[in-house]
């Protein structure tokens, strides 16, 4: 009899490292079942000797004592073999929402190499535990062994020393077997200390099932006189034989008609489970990859808030309009970004540089987390960002420098802020996926094989939107902090009123700056009446009186905003 599929606990665990550092050897001596994608199918990889796409594989042991709480005989783990080359990064990051934990494959004979880095910095950002695994330590002599694997554990911890997993279990082990009983011997015990150091990684209690059915296809394929199988794994909730789910991209419904798992059928699955959904009359053309959801529970959207943070280990500036991938899920797609943070004086951004680097350290580490983003406020004002910065602050007020008039800051060190940044994403085609979805922002237009970081900002999505409906985007009051600089040329003799210069050009029409509020250097305001002539100058009006003298040629400071959603371009709001 097959086993009852919650007999059965599974945990996904990803296989990533640099290209031919022997992962697919390592998952196929893993491994005891075999899915319809596994182990390098791909006839190109057979050739090549290197993985071109995901692979599914598992194995089951008996649920150990600690973890007799998730209520199931078996912990199963499904073994997602990732290809190593740097220019299949794409396919590793479509892949690491459906990652539990990861084994990272060094070649202990090479060490961390460019595409192992690239992996590290996908685990830092969508995975929460990591095992490495020192690879071919067959290679090393026989006599020095011990000693150099003693050395390779040092440099590798000094590397993760700087990253989350930071004292994360390291394990030398050679995936293929050497000759004689001695070594079979010593290749299972390899095998064995890996299997149970990703036990006790596995967390205790039982996954929930709660929300609509979710689930990531990778691989879909047709049985003559069945119908066609989608395989992958549930991302949320539960989905059972004869329930109807909907293929998102296709906006097809379609009845369940049977399920398995690693070929064993089964009436259900849930959250956490790798299986095979057979559907009737559907093209497998159609669909290589995509989602499948409870029907109509899967928006479609073509722009997008996200809560980011940059990738510190990426170099160069992440500016405001630049085009950048962008992967959600199975999809990338180039995307236009805006970033926006919160204005200085905002509760989360107070300059206390303590409190406000274990906040932003604890929002990082949510960021990772699926369910565990704040809502977005709409009724906030956020200040626009020309780029996106990282750890190290960002400026209390980035007042534009471009308008006439405009001085640079004069203050010797600018404070600093630490508070949440967002980017508002516009796709150049429309995406299907849930609020709260995983986002990584990459350049792959540069060198594949160079050494520097391509992800460039992670993050979640946390609010929808439409480009096609222009008030949603006004909804967003994302505001640019502008600044005006003049001087105070004549004063009038009751000293309630000045006529002030420098502001202005000759040809601005000075009646849109009516009413505004300016300061002088002194800290006395007033309220600008209008034009005086038509050579640029203007009359302020001083209620309280205007102090000094006019051969002073004080200067005076015009500060607004200006809201680069509101359709009423002239608005200024103070």
């Amino acid at each position: 009899m097959p086993p009852d599929s919650r007999s059965i606990y599974n945990v996904n665990v990803g296989v990533l490292g640099h290209v031919d550092s022997g992962k697919t050897s390592l998952v196929a001596a893993l491994s005891q079942r075999l899915s319809t994608a596994a182990l390098d199918k791909h006839p190109q990889s057979k050739q090549r000797g290197i993985t071109l796409d995901l692979g599914f594989s598992s194995l089951s042991v008996p649920t150990p004592p600690h973890l007799q709480g998730l209520g199931c005989a078996e912990v199963q783990f499904t073994l997602v073999d990732c290809p190593g080359h740097a220019s299949l990064i794409r396919t590793i990051l479509g892949g690491a929402h459906i990652i539990d934990m990861m084994l990272l494959v060094v070649d202990v004979t090479k060490g961390i190499q460019a595409q192992t880095a690239e992996c590290l910095v996908v685990g830092e950002i969508a995975i929460q535990h990591m095992v490495v695994v020192l690879n071919k330590v067959d290679l090393l002599p026989a006599e020095s062994r011990g000693k150099l694997v003693s050395k390779a554990r040092k440099r590798l911890a000094q590397t993760f020393a700087a990253t989350k997993f930071a004292g994360c279990p390291m394990l030398a082990v050679s995936s293929l077997p050497g000759e004689g009983e001695e070594a079979v011997e010593e290749q299972l015990a390899y095998f064995n200390s890996i299997v149970n150091q990703l036990l006790l990684l596995v967390p205790p209690e039982p996954r929930s099932v709660e929300g609509s059915f979710l689930f990531a296809i990778d691989h879909c394929f047709a049985i003559k006189g069945q119908g066609t199988v989608l395989t992958g794994t549930v991302l949320k909730g539960k989905a059972s034989v004869n329930d109807t789910i909907e293929l998102a991209g296709l906006r097809l419904k379609k009845k369940i008609k049977s399920m398995q798992m690693f070929k064993q059928p089964v009436q259900q699955c849930q959250q956490g489970d790798r299986a095979g959904i057979c559907v009737t009359q559907l093209d497998p053309d159609a669909l290589e990859r995509g989602l499948a959801c409870a029907p109509g529970s899967l928006p479609s959207f073509s722009a997008a808030v996200a809560a980011v943070e940059k990738v510190r280990f990426y170099a160069a500036p992440i500016h405001s309009k630049a085009k950048l991938h962008i992967t959600v899920g199975h999809t990338t797609v180039m995307a236009e970004t805006q970033f926006f943070g919160l204005p200085h004086g905002s509760k989360a951004a107070e300059p206390d540089q303590a409190a406000a680097l274990q906040a932003a350290g604890q929002r990082v580490e949510r960021l990772a987390q699926a369910g565990s983003g704040e809502a977005f406020d709409l009724s906030q004002d956020y200040l626009h960002q020309d780029q996106l910065h990282g750890l190290e602050g960002r400026p209390c007020a980035e007042a534009s420098s471009r308008e006439a008039g405009a001085a640079p800051s004069s203050s010797p060190q600018q404070r600093l802020h630490f508070g949440p940044q967002w980017a508002l994403l516009r796709f150049e085609q429309p995406v299907t996926a849930p609020q709260d979805t995983l986002v990584i922002g990459s350049r792959f237009d540069g060198d594949a094989s160079g050494a520097s970081c391509r992800q460039a900002f992670y993050g979640r999505l946390v609010h929808l939107l439409d480009t096609g409906d222009p008030q949603q985007l006004q909804q967003l009051r994302i505001f640019k902090l502008k600044q005006r600089r003049g001087i105070v040329e004549r004063i009038s003799p009751d000293k309630q009123s000045a006529v002030c210069r420098g502001m202005f050009k000759k040809d601005t029409d000075i009646s849109l700056f009516s009413n505004l509020k300016v300061e002088c250097c002194g800290g006395q305001t007033g309220t600008i009446e209008g034009a005086f002539g038509k050579a640029g100058k203007f009359k302020v009006a001083f209620p309280n009186g205007l102090k000094g003298a006019a051969d002073k040629m004080q200067e005076i400071t015009l500060k607004f905003k200006r809201f680069m959603h509101d359709p009423d371009k002239h608005h200024m709001v103070q």
